[in-house]
């Protein structure tokens, strides 16, 4: 009811306010639906296992609002094939244990308190290296 509406833009509200002040990080582990997906959104940096879609609402209710069968999955809503490709999710994991490697991965470059200078890694590519590239006049992939 009403209550759990206030209370779930309370935490909106700290959630968004909190990434301005900490480091934020979600890790989605199974279907995050709703205001749960959106609070997901708002800390910004997510990591996604490839069985945990992200959605607002359900494909069924999707198709019952379009009158047709448009979509047959979760997945074609907020899979990781559609969340990673359009930079919502920052790093697919196939299950649990890559999920918490891959936290502490990004936790391994966040300062320890906010006066602290973040961890910084050697470049593998010389600052001073010649350019060798020259872009075509015509229409190219840049991959």
């Amino acid at each position: 009811g009403v209550e759990n509406l206030r209370g779930s833009g309370m935490i909106a509200g700290e959630t968004s306010r909190a990434y301005d002040e900490t480091f934020t990080l979600s890790f989605v582990t199974g279907r995050s639906v709703g205001i749960g997906a959106y609070l997901v959104r708002l800390g910004r940096r997510v990591i996604q296992m490839v069985d945990g879609p992200m959605l607002l609402t359900g494909y069924s209710a999707l198709n019952k609002l379009l009158g047709k069968d448009v979509y047959t999955s979760q997945d074609q809503l907020g899979g990781p094939q559609v969340m990673v490709p359009n930079g919502v999710t920052h790093q697919m994991v196939p299950n649990d244990q890559e999920g918490v490697n891959a936290m502490l991965d990004w936790l391994a470059f966040v300062p320890e308190n906010k006066f602290s200078a973040p961890s910084v890694l050697a470049p593998a590519d010389p600052v001073d290296r010649d350019i060798e590239f020259t872009p075509t006049k015509t229409a190219y992939d840049p991959r």
